[in-house]
């Protein structure tokens, strides 16, 4: 595509930024609201197991769109605004992800009722920390794993994560 067309159908850099940013959000955001449908008609009396609320969230996200090498660069690219300090990505953040955090928030409070509610917002934040790190893929398993441990195998990923970030979204909470 020629960069009249680019100007022609988006008025600036940031309009760009927003409909990809948005494209792969509203994606990612679709598959977790599905995804938590599905596990709420699996488990009819309110409480779907902490497992598989935490599976939906990373899966949604780690297994997105990937290209032929099985890089999701698109979405390394879309996690970085994650990490963003800047008010636009901080908005299209928002925009895209605060309805279904909230969903899964008072989800994961179901099933965690004797967590305080402040205690899980602060875990579930540290639990979005986790899966953008292993979305951008520093490198630093590699090295640490000297090599043992491939960091873009995302099943793999998720099978390491889910239990790590349940017990941590489960640990007493200090009284």
């Amino acid at each position: 595509m020629n960069v009249g067309q680019l100007h022609y159908y988006f008025e600036s850099k940031r309009a760009i930024f927003e409909a990809v940013v948005s494209r792969q959000g509203h994606e990612v955001t679709e598959r977790r609201r599905r995804l938590l449908l599905e596990a709420k008609a699996r488990y009819p009396k309110g409480v779907v197991p902490l497992p598989v609320l935490v599976d939906a969230v990373v899966r949604s996200l780690l297994l997105a769109e990937t290209r032929g090498d099985g890089r999701r660069t698109s979405m390394q690219m879309h996690a970085r605004l994650f990490t963003d300090p800047d008010e636009t990505a901080s908005e299209v953040r928002a925009d895209i992800y605060d309805e279904t955090n909230a969903l899964y928030v008072t989800a994961i409070r179901r099933a965690l009722p004797e967590i305080p509610a402040k205690v899980i917002y602060w875990r579930y934040y540290f639990m979005m920390g986790a899966y953008v790190w292993t979305l951008l893929q520093p490198g630093r398993l590699e090295a640490i794993s000297n090599g043992r441990c491939d960091p873009a195998d995302m099943e793999a990923a998720i099978r390491e994560i889910v239990p790590f970030l349940c017990a941590g979204l489960a640990a007493p909470a200090e009284r």
